[in-house]
């Protein structure tokens, strides 16, 4: 399974590449079918960064990137390196006092701003000096327009850009108006570059999950883990919103919230336990290849269901290990991410009575779980499923599952609400 990214050239009046728009793409097809635009942006970022590398794409210039109003209002767009990055304001973004300030705040430290598709929108005319390139589609605007657009907006040192060129002509006439960079089919249509996945254990996520499994009193995990997560882009930028949630070792949680330099005593008071839930959650939501929304929530809910089920159960199974967990999560990896558990597993310390589960070798009482798990998935309205060795009527199973399902949903939210500020 490979991950994706399409790249097209952005041209000077000279027609020298200067820079290249990064655009999202979630398959071969050269097409951005985005459902979410945040989260395309994070993993155009993120991939660019942690697998192509910005200067293998780039060749050492521009990466011009799309920023939503909110990953520029929440802090996400500070992951970007503004020696490196372009920041592209999208042109349906709501303008008001606090993007205003966020924008400012920007152009202080020294980051690039692009405002994306403008067509000439009103609201826009008091923030235009905020921008160093102005984007104007040639596609939908006329003549009158691109031409007045140089001489009328901006100020004397904003660059206009001429987007959506497709022919020798359009740009002969931009040039003449006075544009300065250049985009469009005429000089390349996006070009499609794509790598395989990485294994789990040369990701961040690999390597906190390892880190988890042999935690002992002697192991500074907790340091490990802030480590990791702190180094890692995405993860340092999602992981505050959980640490906003835990209890201050006087029992409150605080209205506002300001991460510590130090995350490992926060990390230490969540425990094994919470910090391994959330990163298979990060794991499974931003590595999602499948285009389907709904398969990480399921094999999040099936690892909490494995885990209630194994707590209440006579099976010869390690649950305080977290090993039940894993195994939900990683029943489901091959359906998200596209591929295999041979080659995910790669050098990852998985417990070999769970790695012959996934490898379907094994007949052993994590599989005998995972199986009942499954089936009660699946179960037909009405149908009865075996009895299972837990200590739980099938109302009690029932309930569980319910709330298996309102958990995930709980942590899901806690992951896309911003940190309290």
């Amino acid at each position: 399974m490979n991950a994706y990214i399409a790249r097209q050239p952005i041209l000077n009046q000279r027609k020298e590449t200067v820079g290249y728009e990064l655009l999202f793409r979630n398959n071969s097809g050269n097409a951005a079918h985005v459902k979410d635009n945040d989260a395309a942006t994070r993993k155009v970022l993120t991939d660019a960064v942690n697998l192509f590398g910005l200067d293998n794409l780039t060749g050492g210039r521009y990466s011009y990137i799309n920023f939503t109003s909110r990953l520029i209002l929440d802090g996400f767009v500070r992951r970007a390196d503004p020696s490196k990055v372009v920041v592209q304001v999208m042109g349906n973004a709501v303008m008001n006092d606090d993007m205003e300030n966020a924008l400012r705040a920007l152009r202080d430290d020294d980051y690039f701003l692009v405002l994306k598709n403008y067509l000439g929108q009103e609201h826009y005319h008091p923030y235009l000096s905020l921008f160093d390139v102005i984007r104007v589609n040639f596609r939908k605007t006329n003549f009158v327009f691109q031409r007045s657009a140089v001489r009328k907006y901006g100020t004397p040192e904003t660059v206009f850009m001429a987007d959506r060129i497709e022919t020798e002509q359009e740009f002969q006439s931009a040039l003449n108006m006075g544009y300065q960079l250049f985009q469009g089919y005429y000089f390349g249509t996006p070009d499609m570059l794509s790598i395989p996945i990485l294994p789990l254990m040369e990701t961040a996520y690999g390597k906190i999950l390892a880190a988890l499994l042999v935690v002992s009193p002697d192991v500074r995990w907790e340091r490990q883990c802030a480590d990791i997560i702190q180094s890692d882009l995405l993860l340092s930028y999602l992981f505050p919103r959980e640490m906003a949630t835990v209890p201050t070792p006087t029992g409150k949680k605080p209205e506002h919230y300001t991460p510590p330099d130090d995350w490992s005593p926060v990390i230490y008071r969540m425990g094994p336990h919470w910090v391994r839930r959330w990163v298979c959650l990060a794991l499974l939501r931003h590595n999602n290849a499948s285009g389907d929304d709904q398969l990480p929530r399921d094999a999040y809910r099936r690892a909490l269901f494995m885990d209630t089920l194994a707590a209440r159960s006579q099976l010869n199974v390690d649950v305080q290990s977290g090993n039940v967990f894993l195994l939900g999560i990683m029943s489901m990896m091959e359906e998200i991410v596209g591929e295999g558990p041979l080659y995910l597993l790669r050098g990852f310390p998985l417990p070999p009575e769970l790695r012959g589960v996934l490898l379907e070798n094994a007949d052993n009482d994590y599989a005998a779980l995972l199986r009942y798990a499954r089936l009660y998935e699946t179960r037909p309205n009405g149908r009865l499923v075996p009895d299972f060795p837990v200590s739980l009527d099938k109302y009690k199973i029932e309930d569980a599952f319910k709330a298996c399902m309102e958990e995930t949903e709980a942590a899901i939210e806690r992951m896309d609400t911003p940190t309290p500020q």
